[in-house]
């Protein structure tokens, strides 16, 4: 049986979050692993340029409305030029290009990644997409696996719930270090607690949830403050920022911006809050990488009860949970995690061995060539097909 493969990852996202890091950091791995990887994304995005930086082989795709054909001509040229085994699509405008391009010049596994939970409309297009053009969909969590399940009457073999796995550091600060580090760098006093928050800046991951909550316990917290880590729009931020004044809190909140390494943060935080908001009552959240890394690094988590949270944040043994958009809830649960030492700490090594476990890039890459190697005895036991001559798996 054929052991390595030609991964070629589209994707349509021009940012630096979760699932650019899934998509770069899955390659990273399969390429250590004797993989080649090809990714096609926009220009000069981060991940085409970190890609391009790493050596991985990189196309630039504009996968906008204006340029669909242009767009889709070429994906049929790549992949007739590049041959590639599997093509791994990752955002809803270039799988709908890149799955019908793969499947036009016979690339023989089309998987279709689906990284948020978001709910998926039953339209004729959607069903094509979601039935016909991809062999496999991988999800980031179980609720969006169930949805798609419902929804399109998906059987257990074409859809896999694949949460990201998280790349291991090779050092992490102790803990006091980290500390010390992130209250010299906001010019604080060295005793200073952390509430912290890593990940995109944006009203669907709930931040004015943590402000509010944090304004209701500021006084009996002394000293805290609250560390606000990622990029955003300046329009959200300087509602942030205006939201902290009123509440008179703006002296506690401090707003770092985008860190490439945010391994010390986690370390330096006595709790990592993630209060992630339904839309419109559905939820968006997969499995969130920056829950799994806190997790990794000893430090206490808690959630909001929506999307792919509840499948890594088991209430009261690996973190807490709170009613999403509940301040008061949210509130409480600071509180609990910060003045209940001895069950946080229980929670602190459950939540490691969890992540340890199940979570690592190692575990996900394993899973992922599970899937790979099951699909090509599939095409192993088909009758010989003249057509297929020009791919190979």
């Amino acid at each position: 049986m054929r052991s390595l493969y030609k991964i070629l990852h589209t994707t349509c996202h021009t940012q630096w979050g979760g699932l650019e890091k899934r998509i770069f950091n899955e390659s990273v791995w399969m390429e250590k692993n004797g993989h080649k990887i090809i990714i096609a994304a926009p220009t000069d995005t981060p991940l085409f340029l970190k890609a391009k930086n790493y050596g991985f082989r990189v196309y630039g795709v504009e996968f906008k409305r204006l340029s669909t054909i242009k767009d889709y001509n070429f994906l049929k040229h790549l992949f007739l030029n590049e041959r590639p085994d599997i093509v791994n699509t990752h955002g809803n405008k270039d799988s709908k290009l890149a799955l019908f391009a793969a499947k036009k010049t016979n690339v023989p596994l089309r998987i279709l990644s689906r990284h948020i939970s978001a709910h998926v409309k039953n339209s004729w297009y959607n069903r094509m997409v979601y039935k016909k053009l991809c062999h496999y969909i991988f999800t980031t969590a179980d609720y969006t696996t169930k949805h798609l399940k419902k929804v399109f009457k998906l059987k257990d073999m074409q859809i896999f719930s694949m949460p990201s796995g998280i790349t291991e550091p090779e050092v992490l600060l102790e803990k006091d270090q980290a500390r010390k580090a992130l209250a010299t760098e906001l010019g604080l006093d060295p005793g200073t607690k952390f509430l912290g928050f890593v990940g995109r800046v944006s009203k669907d991951k709930g931040v004015s949830t943590l402000l509010k909550a944090f304004e209701k316990i500021r006084s009996r917290l002394l000293p805290c403050h609250v560390v606000i880590v990622g990029d955003g729009t300046d329009e959200y931020i300087s509602f942030l920022k205006n939201l902290a004044q009123n509440l008179h809190i703006d002296n506690y909140i401090h707003f770092t911006g985008f860190k490439e390494n945010v391994w010390s943060c986690y370390r330096a935080f006595d709790c990592k809050i993630l209060p992630s908001i339904d839309i419109k009552g559905i939820p968006f959240e997969g499995v969130p990488q920056a829950l799994l890394e806190a997790m990794f690094c000893e430090c206490p988590v808690i959630g909001a009860k929506t999307g792919g949270i509840v499948d890594i944040i088991d209430h009261e043994k690996t973190g807490l949970l709170f009613k999403p958009s509940d301040t008061s809830d949210l509130a409480d649960k600071i509180l609990q995690t910060l003045q209940n030492k001895d069950a946080t700490e229980k929670r602190i090594k459950k939540a490691r061995d969890h992540v340890k476990k199940h979570h690592t890039i190692d575990a996900m890459g394993r899973d992922i060539i599970r899937i790979y190697r099951l699909h090509q005895v599939k095409l192993d036991r088909q009758p010989y097909q003249p057509f297929r001559k020009t791919v190979s798996f």
